[in-house]
């Protein structure tokens, strides 16, 4: 009886030693963590986000909240968290147009991706997708590149906006097929897109997540997707480069970062713990129903990633001669 005492009084000692160890001790995370996402809710971004959110939490054993940043073409919300401690508990869900391309369009910037970010993992990338108006009679790129050969700066195509990730994927396109076509910015995807189905406008470079319902319905016709493979949502449908622009490839991406000076070994945990639930086929089967190719990477691929798509945009916006007052 004497040793069974013992035994459960050390037991209750070396309990009682472990609820008392301080929570550093524990190891990261050890409290809530922030996802900070430049969108408002709603949307891919969002989506995704969120499931991988929710998937750390068990994972980890800490809430991992979302917390929807939006405004200034996501500015506000990658110079918040490029000025957040770098502690690991404010992380920025980064987006194409805000870490690889705003840069070059926005003069004035409180923030550097390539030096103020520790890349942690990739999340997702999804391509752009080129519709055509039924009204246009247009059923493959080629037809388009044709046409538009043929009349010079007489087509037009709309775009969610001026320099945002779609007007650059088309301005990109022209450069290589060597066509003049015009850019209509909207402000968002769903006017363009309604435009688009009743034939007001020809063409259009589009979040892929938001055409697909309209392709599926027939109501837009995909031309061709701008990835470098084609889109597990869009399986049948053709890349620009098989369409015969093989140096053509533009996708956009999310993607996970945190403030510089991140524990690189908490980066490292971290990135193991995203790369895990990003390889879940249940999670990348969701994905793709909301037009994303879902995958992981590691934190120095994504870091060089980031530098590579720096320099490609640069090169598209300057040689476009975009700019943004």
């Amino acid at each position: 009886m004497r040793i069974r005492l013992k035994i459960l009084a050390a037991v209750s000692l070396a309990a009682a030693a472990l609820l008392a160890l301080p929570a550093a001790a524990q190891g990261y995370p050890d409290k809530p963590v922030r996802l900070v996402l430049p969108f408002p809710p709603g949307g891919s971004a969002d989506f995704i986000a969120r499931l991988l959110a929710e998937q750390l939490r068990a994972k980890m054993g800490q809430p991992f909240i979302v917390e929807n940043k939006p405004g200034a073409s996501g500015n506000l919300a990658t110079g918040h968290v490029a000025k957040s401690p770098d502690d690991g508990y404010t992380l920025l869900v980064g987006v194409t147009g805000a870490m690889a391309i705003n840069p070059t369009l926005y003069r004035g910037l409180d923030y550097a991706p390539e030096t103020d970010f520790a890349a942690i993992s990739m999340v997702a990338q999804a391509p752009v997708v080129i519709v055509a108006s039924p009204e246009s009679g247009v059923s493959s790129l080629k037809q388009l590149v044709d046409r538009s050969r043929a009349a010079p700066g007489k087509f037009s195509y709309a775009t969610n906006g001026v320099g945002t990730s779609h007007h650059l994927a088309a301005e990109m396109f022209k450069g290589v097929a060597g066509i003049d076509i015009r850019n209509v910015p909207y402000k968002g995807t769903p006017g363009a897109l309604q435009d688009i189905v009743g034939g007001r406008i020809e063409f259009g470079f589009m979040d892929l997540t938001a055409s697909l319902p309209l392709i599926a319905a027939g109501r837009i016709k995909a031309l061709a997707t701008t990835g470098a493979a084609r889109s597990a949502a869009l399986p049948d449908v053709p890349t620009v480069a098989e369409s015969g622009f093989p140096a053509y490839d533009a996708v956009t991406w999310i993607a996970l970062f945190a403030p510089k000076g991140m524990k690189q070994e908490d980066v490292r945990k971290l990135s193991v713990q995203v790369n895990a639930v990003l390889a879940d086929p249940a999670v990348r089967a969701k994905g793709v129903v909301q037009g994303l190719d879902v995958a992981g990477s590691t934190p120095a691929a994504l870091q060089k990633f980031l530098a590579d798509e720096n320099l490609k945009w640069r090169r598209v916006v300057t040689d476009a001669g975009i700019k943004i007052d």
